[in-house]
């Protein structure tokens, strides 16, 4: 039942080929004690047929749902904006069809959002496998995503740049965001581009423009170790979807370094249009090329180690949870 009281929220599922991941995502989201939603469904063309028949059903159940198919696979950033296009509300969430969300995760982050002084929100996580089981090699998500939340603009993106890729903050990229934001040119130019690590770019654009919200529960469960299947091209190079650490090939490395570098030119572009002070910008530059240095210096750390050794106990640095 809608609620039209409330502001809506969209919620935008890009989905590929994958049936019983977007059966369970549905339920999360038809089971939402925050009613007044739409959910978007955009198929990348899944081979699947599965897939369009689940959709379909759904839809015929819950009129909160599309369904749109398109007629051939035109890549993940491309159905990432099609759904934003389409939204309706005020508010967007990015879905996917390999996590879970509690029924209670709009209705608690929508608490904040509504009072307008947020320009996303999002909750307390844990990372798990494909079977919902708790991961054992990742910290307390909460105090590193609490850094973000800091009023002093400066402080919290310098945590941000500062803190390991590895530790979660790309999740930010599944908060609630104001959907206007998201329509900005600097978004939809990264989702066209699918540059590397975009979802990382985004979240920092996103916090340079506004406050983030957090709710101190855990809401909701990420899938980690999984082929993130958006589109047809993806699944064959992953890896670099993951992070740098991973690749313990010496020349593979050296090519990702390579890609990771692109990413810290375009945190400084983010910083250089930004409304920040002209000195605040120079030290959160300064902290860029900090960072950047210690991709060569992880790098280096992770080819010199043999398979299969603990990397998260490597980089687990003091000043990445400060």
């Amino acid at each position: 039942m809608m609620e039209p009281h409330k502001p809506l929220v969209s919620v935008g599922l890009p989905i590929y080929n994958r049936p019983e991941g977007l059966r369970r995502t549905l339920e999360c989201f038809i089971n939402q004690t925050y009613k007044n939603i739409e959910i978007i469904i955009a198929d990348n063309c899944s081979p699947d047929s599965e897939v369009e028949k689940i959709a379909r059903e759904y839809a015929s159940k819950d009129d909160r749902i599309s369904y749109y198919r398109h007629d051939k696979n035109k890549g993940w950033g491309f159905n990432t904006n099609f759904v934003i296009d389409k939204a309706q509300g005020d508010y967007f969430l990015r879905a996917t069809d390999d996590d879970w969300w509690d029924k209670d995760f709009i209705r608690e982050i929508m608490k904040g959002m509504i009072s307008g002084e947020f320009i996303m929100g999002f909750c307390d996580f844990i990372a798990v496998d494909e079977t919902g089981k708790k991961g054992q090699h990742y910290p307390d998500f909460f105090p590193l995503l609490n850094q973000y939340s800091f009023r002093n603009s400066n402080n919290k993106l310098s945590n941000y740049i500062n803190q390991f890729e590895g530790f979660g903050k790309s999740n930010l990229y599944f908060s609630i965001f104001k959907t206007q934001i998201l329509r900005s040119k600097y978004v939809k130019e990264t989702l066209d581009s699918e540059v590397l690590a975009g979802d990382l770019l985004i979240n920092f654009f996103c916090l340079s423009k506004g406050e983030l919200y957090l709710v101190n529960k855990i809401l909701f469960k990420v899938t980690f170790g999984n082929e993130k299947l958006y589109d047809e091209g993806l699944k064959s190079n992953n890896k670099s979807k993951r992070f740098f650490l991973i690749e313990l090939n010496l020349f593979k490395c050296i090519n990702t370094v390579k890609r990771w570098r692109t990413y810290f030119t375009r945190l400084n572009k983010i910083i250089d249009n930004s409304e920040i002070y002209f000195f605040k910008k120079k030290r959160l530059k300064a902290i860029v090329f900090k960072r950047k240095l210690m991709l060569y210096y992880d790098s280096f750390l992770a080819n010199i180690r043999v398979r299969g050794f603990d990397l998260f106990k490597l980089i687990r640095r003091k000043y990445y949870l400060e």
